[in-house]
């Protein structure tokens, strides 16, 4: 075959027409995707006309990300419902990774909130404020004070609390009983470890709801262990001033530790507790 017929181009010429690299088609004709026509004795190596049709189906199927393996599949077995297949696979990949991608950016914007409300926490103020009922998941702790043992109950609870596909969005808090938290030898004995989860795991194993109603909270600097007994004096104080009766358990939620801050002394954490009127 005559290497300058009007009838082949060179690997540079047809590379050129899709602005691709000449290594790109060296990789074709290894991966058995398009192999030349022929090679010349010099070692040039030609396509055919019927090969840049070929060729043009390859490099707009790769523009789709479609693996070369299938694009191989298709290029042997053309027709319409085979293409209708392939594009259809990859539709559905889409799908797959914008959901995923969905649930990343609601990781963040979630994680973007909590960095906001950190930056404007009012510190070493107590609040009563009204909440709303909400639910958790729960890793009990009542037979493990401290130790390797507790915190491989705490990466256990984080497994299930947060799935391998997702981002921690939260830090997970923990529970002290009122009779614990007003005892100054026992006040940071945590009966468990807490996350929010939705409404729909209410009534599920693990699972607690926390009633509705008036809460004393207060954000502090530092960590629950040094401020405990502090802490639980003054919300004491504040209750019996304001004519309040403590009634249910403690929750610590950690606001800014360890992922922001190396630190302990610059934690921040949240304590709330639920109150009536006498």
């Amino acid at each position: 075959m005559n290497k300058n017929s009007e009838s082949f181009f060179t690997a540079g010429e047809l590379a050129a027409l899709f602005n691709i690299p000449k290594q790109t088609l060296l990789y074709y004709d290894r991966m058995g995707l398009l192999s030349p026509e022929f090679i010349a004795e010099n070692g040039y190596r030609h396509y055919s006309l019927k090969q840049y049709l070929t060729l043009e189906v390859i490099v707009n199927l790769r523009k789709l990300d479609i693996p070369i393996s299938r694009i191989k599949e298709y290029v042997e077995n053309r027709d319409i419902d085979t293409f209708d297949k392939l594009l259809a696979a990859k539709e559905k990949e889409c799908d797959e990774i914008i959901e995923k991608n969905f649930k990343i950016k609601n990781s963040l914007e979630t994680v973007f909130s909590q960095l906001e409300k950190i930056r404007c926490s009012k510190l070493n103020k107590i609040t009563l404020e009204f909440q709303k009922e909400k639910y958790f998941f729960i890793s009990s702790l009542t037979k493990t004070k401290i130790g390797k043992k507790r915190i491989e109950i705490m990466a256990h609870h984080n497994q299930k609390a947060f799935s391998k596909q997702h981002f921690k969005e939260k830090n997970i808090g923990w529970i002290i009983k009122k009779e614990s938290f007003f005892s100054s030898d026992n006040a940071n004995d945590a009966s468990a470890f807490f996350s929010a989860v939705g409404v729909s795991h209410a009534g599920v194993k693990s699972c607690i709801t926390r009633p509705a109603g008036f809460y004393l909270t207060v954000r502090f600097k530092g960590t629950f262990y040094n401020k405990a007994v502090d802490l639980a004096s003054k919300f004491k104080a504040f209750a019996a001033k304001n004519d309040l009766q403590i009634v249910g358990d403690l929750y610590v939620s950690p606001l800014k530790n360890h992922w922001i801050t190396s630190n302990p002394d610059d934690y921040i954490n949240q304590i709330s507790i639920q109150v009536e009127y006498k």
